[in-house]
């Protein structure tokens, strides 16, 4: 069932819950409104996982379950997911993303099956929240992190940035605001403007330049928050990264399940998949539609995604996955960056927080040479 599963690597686990009680203003994921065909879709799941875990039969190296809004779910379906994916052992991390509205009602039954809640904060100003088109109130986002700070379990807060009529100043207060309820984790994103959202219809992006401030101030205001920036989006608390994200950062080995979940199968050897596209299709039958990477576009999603990180690319890794000296292969485009963009040394290649605001230009200038 599973296309091009390589049994010599660890294998993380997605699935997607994609049911929202509203969908934001600036959401271009896959999500609906409509729960008629919910708990027909748990079911579908249900049955595709048990075939994937008996597959597998082995623990899975992280999981995770993402939407969309996975606390509109009944807990008690959701923890059958989880017992069911953890058949054969324990994951190293297990995380369930929730809206805040549904901390309070749903984190108390899911806390003996999950490491890690991670919930949309967003923003705690009431103004910017209505900007963003958030069916969620600074009261809800107050309510759910001082349940889980009172908890003391390991959470992530999502907080999105530079969006049309903030000041730097109100989003360093939401930084300053949420960091306070101590969250293991921050993840801190620019707004996206997206094709096909109600937001791009009513309202402009700041522009590169403006959202670069904010993004200088934001980090520097993370980092003396203690934090440590190691995603280009993503900040921890010293040892608390996130697992699951990593697999992804590392062009790891995971398998996506539900509509429109996606894969990435192997190693050297690549496969790309994606689950069915919609709830209707997906409950008339699960199905992966695969393609095979080539090597060239294997390195290049390598590269890509490595940069992101502030580890960088491991060079001796590379050499190891794609068969050649880094070195060689990349450092004519290196030369010509600025020096002040990245660090590169005998062992890795990484780029400095001034070289990440420019991540898009640095890859594109970097992948010319594959």
């Amino acid at each position: 069932m599973i296309p091009s599963l390589d049994f010599t690597r660890p294998l993380s686990l997605y699935i997607h819950i994609p049911f929202c009680s509203a969908k934001c203003d600036y959401c271009a994921f896959y999500s609906i409104t409509d729960r008629d065909n919910m708990s027909l879709y748990l079911d579908t799941l249900e049955k595709e996982l048990e075939a994937v875990v008996e597959e597998w039969k082995r623990p899975f190296h992280t999981i995770y379950l993402g939407g969309g809004n996975p606390g509109i779910v009944p807990a008690s379906r959701l923890i059958g997911l989880l017992e069911k994916a953890s058949r054969y052992g324990n994951a190293e991390e297990v995380t369930v993303e929730l809206n805040p509205e549904n901390v309070v009602t749903s984190v108390d039954a899911l806390l003996p099956h999950v490491s890690r809640i991670s919930v949309g904060i967003q923003s705690l100003n009431e103004r910017t929240l209505k900007m963003l088109g958030r069916n969620a109130s600074r009261e809800s986002a107050v309510r759910a992190l001082e349940k889980l700070s009172y908890l003391g379990i390991n959470f992530n807060a999502d907080i999105i940035t530079a969006v049309p009529g903030e000041t730097i100043e109100e989003g360093l207060a939401d930084i300053r605001d949420v960091a306070s309820y101590n969250p293991s984790h921050i993840s801190l994103y620019c707004l996206t403007f997206e094709e096909n959202t109600p937001l791009i219809a009513r309202t402009a992006p700041i522009g590169e330049e403006k959202e670069a401030e904010f993004l200088k101030a934001s980090w520097s205001e993370l980092a003396r928050l203690g934090y440590e920036h190691y995603e280009i989006s993503a900040f921890a608390r010293p040892g608390r990264r996130s697992l699951h994200n990593q697999v992804y950062w590392n062009l790891g080995q995971y398998i996506g399940l539900g509509a429109a979940a996606e894969s990435s199968l192997g190693y050297r050897d690549i496969v790309s998949a994606r689950d069915r596209e919609s709830v209707e299709e997906y409950v008339a039958g699960p199905e992966f539609d695969a393609v095979r990477l080539t090597r060239d576009e294997a390195e290049e999603e390598f590269i890509l995604l490595s940069l992101r990180t502030s580890d960088g690319i491991d060079k001796s890794l590379y050499r190891e996955r794609f068969g050649y000296d880094f070195d060689s292969r990349y450092g004519e485009r290196i030369a010509l960056l600025d020096k002040g963009w990245f660090v590169s040394d005998g062992e890795r290649f990484f780029l400095t927080e001034e070289g990440m605001l420019l991540l898009d230009r640095i890859i594109l200038d970097l992948v010319m040479a594959i």
